[in-house]
């Protein structure tokens, strides 16, 4: 999906005015990036995993988690967790575990928390092996939540980090950065200032003033303003 998006075949479907499209259907953007983003990341090796979730998460919040290059670190989608009273269960899109230690990872595009989501959801995980908690989107997010650090990670936070982000070239992780990079910028959610395009060689063009005595520049500065026309034609 990450493919289709980033060479325009479906770009469309992640933009604000797409939700006009899906005549009144909850539009499952939300759902499709976290399967193509974590999905990805859940078949590569431990250590390209490593690099491509602490570009994800940011350098702050993924040493909150604590984990480290030597313990793997497994992903659960959409894990199903006994909920509070008066619901049946908590869903948070993506729990990541290493060696004991818990991240939840909310996932929003064009769309808010709603009311306690992160709190139910870190209440449902178990908060003894929660080391941090990160808003993947635009949502706001206070700086803890039960007690656990929490921490806001905008989609152009990640663009922009991954026009940083160096890999092995050709290596999995470097594919990944690369594809991640061009999806982002395809979308109004992620996309980033990625610099001016180079000038195009004119190729040798050059313009003749064709009025005499007349030269395309001044050597010295004149005492009263003049006004001075010129005419442009191709090189005979």
């Amino acid at each position: 999906m990450l493919e289709a998006v980033a060479r325009r075949k479906a770009h469309w479907l992640f933009n604000a005015e797409s939700a006009k499209s899906f005549y009144g259907k909850r539009r499952p953007q939300e759902d499709m990036v976290t399967s193509a983003v974590f999905g990805s990341i859940s078949q590569m090796s431990p250590e390209d995993r490593y690099g491509a979730i602490e570009i994800l998460l940011g350098r702050d919040a993924f040493k909150e988690t604590g984990f480290t290059p030597e313990d793997d670190i497994d992903l659960d989608f959409w894990p199903r967790l006994a909920g509070p009273a008066g619901r049946r269960h908590v869903e948070p899109d993506i729990l990541l575990k290493s060696a004991g230690r818990t991240a939840v990872v909310e996932v929003k595009w064009h769309a808010p928390l709603s009311e306690r989501q992160l709190e139910q959801q870190v209440e449902a995980a178990g908060t003894e092996s929660i080391t941090a908690v990160v808003m993947l989107g635009e949502a706001g997010v206070e700086d803890e939540i039960c007690g656990v650090r929490a921490f806001r990670r905008t989609w152009r936070d990640v663009a922009a980090e991954l026009q940083k982000a160096s890999a092995p070239r050709r290596s999995p992780l470097w594919r990944w950065q690369a594809t991640m990079l061009a999806f982002l910028q395809e979308t109004d959610m992620g996309r980033v200032f990625a610099g001016l395009s180079a000038i195009a060689d004119p190729d040798g063009a050059s313009f003749q003033f064709r009025k005499p005595g007349h030269p395309p520049w001044l050597d010295r500065a004149l005492q009263e303003p003049q006004s001075i026309k010129y005419t442009f034609g191709e090189a005979q």
